[in-house]
């Protein structure tokens, strides 16, 4: 899941992550694109038909640029035609000190059904919207990579959070968090973010075993959701 910094690094990025994958039976690429990006609708065909690439990948934070825009219309649009999935970061505002159109994304989740669509770090802390969401779109995923260590960070110390968040109210958001994942465990993912996760892979397992969630939700985040997505949506994947 790399991303271009700058346009001119999309092209040599993707065929990266083509050569990649096809190396390795166990590795599943997906595309990028930039802001910048002539003929988007083009370049996410390539990847997906020429390339065997699974979906696209932004990290609209750190490419800096809003993902959902109309700018990316041309390519929702063709995620949705070949039925691929749109994985994107959001959630953790302050710490990236951006902001999200999340009426846009509503739009897009509405205009195009047939794009999966993957959620990364669920809007955190936003469950209260991530729930509504679900909720209404079938086709949505969430991730909760360092959203369940946060969660718990929170839980443990909320004194310790006022300057983290700037006020923003995570307590009013807390109350949906647990029915999110039990309700909706098929369609929720879990990682390590490892080595840029909140912790080593074994705190961060800890932290998700702090909550004490059935062994069938265990089952699907850590590993049976995201297997399920990589069969379902994404083309040439191998299990």
């Amino acid at each position: 899941m790399v991303f271009p910094l700058k346009e001119e690094e999309a092209e040599a990025l993707n065929t990266w992550s083509r050569d990649i994958a096809a190396s390795y039976p166990d590795i599943t690429g997906f595309g990028s694109l930039h802001a910048q990006t002539p003929r988007k609708d083009e370049v996410t065909e390539r990847c997906m038909v020429e390339y065997g690439l699974a979906g696209m990948k932004l990290h609209p934070y750190v490419q800096l640029f809003e993902a959902f825009s109309p700018v990316f219309e041309p390519m929702y649009r063709k995620l949705a035609e070949l039925r691929r999935p749109f994985v994107v970061h959001t959630g953790f505002d302050i710490f990236y000190r951006q902001t999200q159109d999340l009426d846009y994304l509503r739009g897009v989740l509405e205009r195009y059904p047939d794009m999966p669509v993957v959620l990364v770090h669920s809007l955190f802390p936003r469950f209260e919207l991530a729930y509504e969401l679900m909720g209404e779109h079938p086709q949505l995923y969430i991730d909760m990579t360092n959203a369940v260590s946060a969660v718990r960070w929170y839980s443990e110390s909320p004194e310790n959070w006022v300057d983290i968040t700037e006020g923003e109210n995570i307590a009013a958001n807390l109350e949906h968090f647990e029915p999110l994942i039990e309700e909706y465990s098929s369609r929720v993912m879990f990682g390590t973010d490892h080595p840029a996760g909140m912790g080593s892979p074994g705190q961060i397992y800890a932290d998700l075993e702090w909550f004490g969630f059935s062994p069938e939700i265990n089952a699907d985040l850590l590993g049976r959701t995201a297997r399920w997505f990589l069969e379902a949506h994404c083309g040439l994947f191998q299990p």
